[in-house]
């Protein structure tokens, strides 16, 4: 028992003995012996339920304070739980993310609309000495599209067909603004 239910017990133990006494000792109460009894019967039923009661809120204390055992089905369950939760805040994060590079691509490239946009099929890929790299050809640019394009970006090439041919580097036109499209 703990030291507050035992202090509980004491006072009305307590209040039960100085209660009797008092009954019995007042000349204006007028119970009979049998009435007296009584009283000090239900005084000792009450001290005695106090008690009880107190001590059960102890036990109950108790029993929640153990450590609950999980079985390995509620251990799978709540790993399972937790496994959802956490890919759904990934996957909430992820969107997030797609949605701040697309906000941040599209206002990047709002002004994109009047732009040039090169034609795919002049896109060749080339064996430089650095490895693979990409140009535009000159000559399918000049059949497709009426533009100007900017003369420092373009170079001559050795090619296999025709000896030498004019070409654009791609990445010199994306650099001044030219997109190249990629259907």
């Amino acid at each position: 028992m703990s030291l507050k239910t035992k202090a509980t017990a004491a006072i009305t133990a307590l209040a039960l003995a100085l209660g009797s006494v008092a009954i019995s000792a007042t000349p204006a109460a007028a119970l009979g012996k049998k009435d007296r009894q009584a009283l000090s019967i239900l005084l000792g039923v009450g001290a005695a339920a106090l008690l009880l009661d107190g001590m059960n809120k102890q036990d109950h204390k108790a029993k929640k304070a153990q450590p609950r055992y999980e079985s390995w089905q509620d251990r799978q369950r709540r790993l399972e739980r937790e496994r959802r939760e956490r890919e759904r805040r990934e996957a909430e994060a992820r969107r997030q993310r797609a949605q701040e590079r697309y906000d941040r691509d599209h206002r990047r490239y709002s002004h994109d609309r009047d732009r040039i946009r090169l034609p795919a099929q002049c896109v060749q890929r080339v064996k430089t000495r650095r490895g693979w790299g990409e140009v535009v050809s000159a000559s399918c640019l000049d059949r497709r599209t009426e533009r100007r394009l900017p003369a420092n970006c373009a170079f001559t090439m050795k090619t296999g067909r025709h000896g030498v041919e004019k070409v654009y580097g791609s990445n010199c036109l994306e650099d001044r603004g030219i997109r190249l499209s990629r259907r």
